[in-house]
């Protein structure tokens, strides 16, 4: 066991609330306990129900602790990074870390407004500060003078890929500045998740009911009438099965989750849902390992072992798939063999394996690389090498890779990288090397990838840019035919970048969307974005919009957004009973999984997509009644965020299942891209072709 798990413990002994409040300076503990990421730990403030928010006068010094009298308070690497700010403020009262540490950081705050920051390798962890003056009143409706607080004029959002760049600049008061108010309060405040279980009643949360100064001096008289009135009411529907089973089973990391033994310093546990009966089969916490927020799975080949990430740890697990049992646990930080190699990796956050070797491969989202390892004939891994995403032609800063794809032959590897705002496509030459083909540019804080399933083009989502970048695949391209957005005919170059698709196109930051909206709605802060086996479609989940988005990969369009829930985050792709797929979404802030039809009837046009893709069904995670290597208390069935469908149907893989697996697909799903993909891979065992 990790030696900062026994330490952590001593945390509130040596800095305890009662010091918060004493100080002349404002502290947050930067933790990995849900919705207190960025902590006040009891500081008053005239919210309650958040630890994130700081109300204080100019000239206020905000430390941002991850080190205590020389004890951690978190295991993970984090960054501090201005996310908003006052349109006003001067450069020195932004953050803009070069790369994630464990170091203590501070800003001291004069202008008055709403400052808000993140963690770029984990963005849901939000804390925000109001530089306000206390001579700020306002006349309450009983007459009263009340404080008003002050959130700026105007706000500025990082969008962009430098501290630099050109931000987006917006009122206060507007549709965006709403928004961004929302979803703070939704994010550090768990008793604001959504909660499937309290069906019938309308969803409402609660923000502070208190007076707000906008734009021009305007006041919001009563903040959480606003937000509430703008966005809030709809009624939480009860569960509801799909009419179409899927196939297998369904493993999600309601990572916000927590269990006994582990208390809300190692939240996160593993939902298994069966994909037939469409209930809660399993939960594994882990808690003698005491997992970390568990981030994301893949299966090995013959789907025995699921290989788990523990994204706010630095662990990587191999558990046994029929019985959840855990069969190894690597230590990537202190562990004998990533130290005898001289290895350390931080942070793991995605998974997968590679076709040709059945080697693991996990981005070390805290560091510059992704780690390799081999399986054994035993079925657990051993470290064989750190890649470096790096071109060592063009070095730039830590590039912190985070959910990685692997392409359909095992030939090479995407990386989207969340620090350097850029993406690396690598090409594997042999077991013991290979070569970075290229790097370029992307968008800010790129933070997923998913290849087309022949490797011809493939995607990355830019969580702060908005959009998702149209990359070119390993080889020259030279009759790119999608639409809009060029940067001229061609030729791409392996890995370059064909075009960005704006997730917020018709939507005016001031007044909300316009006619120009897809569906009236609008993505953002973009996460997963893996494709379909048959490569016709992208989807995304979008944690700003609380939607949907679906890509038509022929024309490189978005085509649809779908009402979703808060947060909404991980995407994967599982096989239908009698053709086609689903796509299995997972939002962090609502505690279902959500089955979407995209494309009922398998005809594969944009047209049937635009006209009946819809959610079908979802499941409930709450539900704990179930076996389980811990007892589930609090959060329940929260956080959502990695899911992978068992049996693994990517072009590719799914040519490598068993036979079990196999008999249980039609013709189309055991080879979906037709006989190129199947000759790709010599499967000579599949005759019905």
């Amino acid at each position: 066991m990790k030696s900062i798990r026994i330490l952590l413990t001593a945390v509130g002994l040596l800095y305890g609330a009662s010091d918060w409040a004493a100080a002349a300076e404002v502290n947050f503990k930067v933790t990995d306990i849900p919705g207190h990421f960025f902590d006040l730990d009891g500081m008053d403030n005239p919210y309650k129900a958040t630890r994130s928010l700081a109300i204080v006068p100019p000239g206020t010094k905000i430390n941002f602790w991850q080190d205590i009298g020389g004890v951690k308070v978190a295991e993970s690497k984090h960054t501090v990074t201005s996310l908003l700010w006052p349109s006003t403020a001067l450069p020195g009262e932004r953050i803009d870390q070069v790369s994630a540490n464990q170091d203590n950081h501070d800003v001291t705050l004069t202008t008055p407004g709403l400052y808000v920051y993140l963690c770029k390798l984990h963005p849901y962890m939000l804390g925000a500060v109001i530089v306000d003056n206390p001579a700020t009143t306002t006349i309450n409706s009983q007459g009263k003078t009340v404080p008003a607080y002050d959130i700026g004029d105007q706000l500025t959002l990082l969008v962009k890929r430098e501290v630099t760049d050109t931000n987006l600049t917006f009122d206060s008061n507007s549709n965006l500045g709403l928004r961004a108010l929302r979803a703070f309060f939704i994010v550090t405040t768990p008793s604001n998740w959504k909660d499937y279980t309290k069906v019938g009643q309308p969803y409402k949360p609660a923000y502070p009911a208190v007076p707000v100064v906008v734009t021009g001096g305007a006041v919001v008289p009563d903040l959480n009438a606003a937000l509430q009135a703008t966005f809030d009411g709809d009624t939480i529907a009860a569960q509801k099965k799909p009419a179409i089973n899927g196939i297998g089973e369904i493993w999600v990391d309601t990572q916000f989750e927590l269990s006994e033994k582990k208390g809300p310093n190692f939240p996160g546990t593993m939902t298994v849902v069966s994909a037939t009966s469409w209930n809660v089969k399993r939960k594994i916490a882990l808690p003698e390992q005491k997992m970390n927020h568990g981030h994301n799975f893949w299966p090995s080949h013959d789907q025995k072992e699921i290989y788990q990430t523990e994204w706010q740890g630095n662990s990587l697990y191999v558990i046994n798939r029929s019985n959840g049992k855990l069969i190894q646990e690597l230590d990537l930080i202190n562990g004998s063999e990533v130290g005898s190699k001289g290895i350390k990796c931080h942070d793991p956050a995605h998974v997968m394996t590679r076709v040709d070797t059945q080697q693991v491969h996990t981005g070390c989202n805290g560091d510059d690389g992704v780690l390799e390892l081999n399986r054994l004939p035993n079925g657990m891994l051993q470290v064989n090498r750190l890649i470096s995403m790096q071109d060592p032609a063009h070095p730039t800063k830590q590039t912190q890779p985070h959910a990685h794809w692997m392409g359909f032959d095992g030939h090479h590897m995407v990386t989207p990288n969340s620090n350097s705002a850029d993406s690396t496509l690598y090409e594997f030459t042999g077991l013991t090397t290979g070569q970075v083909l290229s790097k370029h540019e992307t968008g800010a804080v790129s933070i997923a990838s998913g290849m087309m399933p022949d490797s011809s083009k493939y995607y990355v989502t830019n969580y702060l840019g908005h959009s998702i970048s149209v990359m070119n695949g390993p080889h020259v391209l030279t009759n790119y035919t999608g639409t809009g957005g060029l940067k001229g005919a061609g030729p791409y170059q392996p890995g370059e970048k064909i075009k960005d698709i704006n997730l917020l196109q018709g939507y005016d930051p001031k007044t909300g969307c316009t006619a120009a909206c897809v569906d009236g709605l609008i993505g953002g802060f973009p996460v997963q974005i893996p494709v379909s086996p048959d490569g016709k479609f992208a989807i995304t989940g979008n944690t700003l919009g609380g939607t949907i988005s679906i890509v038509d990969t022929a024309t490189d369009t978005l085509v649809r957004l779908i009402p979703c829930d808060p947060g909404c985050h991980g995407v994967n792709f599982g096989a239908k009973k009698g053709g086609g797929y689903y796509a299995y979404v997972t939002p962090k802030f609502a505690n279902r999984l959500i089955v979407l039809d995209y494309d009922p009837g398998n005809l594969g046009t944009v047209e049937n997509v635009k006209a009946n893709a819809q959610i079908v069904g979802a499941v409930v995670l709450e539900n704990d009644n179930v076996p389980k290597d811990d007892q589930i208390i609090g959060n329940k069935g929260q956080g959502s965020q990695g899911v992978m469908p068992i049996p693994n149907v990517y072009n590719g893989w799914v040519q490598k299942l068993p036979g079990s697996y196999k008999a249980q697909l039609t013709k189309e799903q055991r080879n979906p891209i037709g006989k190129k993909g199947h000759k790709h891979h010599g499967d000579d065992d599949d005759h019905d072709e």
